[in-house]
């Protein structure tokens, strides 16, 4: 009986090891629009993606670049980090977060030191390597920033960013790339799989 209950306890904890570990990249579908709002349009724009909470504007000297994104695939234990990359530059260049918003509302933004190890691990995100250190620790630097959001099976994230005052305007969305990061509950992460903006 012994032998049995040992055995039934290594099944479990070897399903639990991979319900943690969460589903491939792969297992997940995931698609993107991208909007080039002239300041004034912002509000409305967001609003018509589905932003529901607060109001958010545009910035004439920033320019603003407002994503809709959805998937579907397996729930996944964790969160879903989205980081919008401007591959006119080599390395691509990490654009600024302000905002989020899901069905629970707005996400706000994020960076943690893990996400820099993504450039070791993807050629594609070489730009996240690390930077010299803000004097500001309670701060992200300016060049950082991901949208995070619940990896729920299917779901969807509207989100602002703005490209950086001084950044060459941005005529085309399809010089953007996402990265489709999933983070697991105890902030390791999993993988990234590159969204090409259409």
């Amino acid at each position: 009986m012994s032998v049995t209950v040992a055995v039934l306890a290594t099944v479990d904890h070897a399903r639990q090891r991979e319900s943690e570990r969460g589903a491939s990249p792969d297992a997940i579908t995931v698609t993107v629009e991208a909007m080039l709002p002239q300041p004034d349009q912002v509000a409305d724009l967001a609003a018509a993606y589905g932003w529901r909470d607060g109001v958010i504007g545009g910035d004439p000297a920033n320019q603003s670049v407002l994503l809709r994104l959805r998937w579907s695939g397996p729930r996944q234990p964790g969160t879903y980090q989205v980081i919008l990359l401007d591959n006119r530059v080599t390395p691509p260049r990490v654009v600024r977060p302000i905002d989020g918003w899901d069905a629970t509302g707005s996400t706000g933004t994020n960076w943690a030191g893990s996400y820099e190890r993504l450039a070791e691990r993807y050629d594609w995100l070489a730009g996240l390597g690390p930077r010299p250190e803000s004097s500001d620790s309670l701060r992200t630097p300016d060049n950082f920033g991901a949208v995070g959001t619940r990896a729920v099976a299917d779901g969807s994230l509207v989100a602002l960013f703005r490209m950086g005052v001084g950044a060459a305007p941005l005529t085309d969305p399809s010089h953007l790339l996402v990265a489709f990061c999933h983070i697991d509950p105890t902030g390791t992460l999993r993988w990234a799989k590159p969204v090409p903006v259409p």
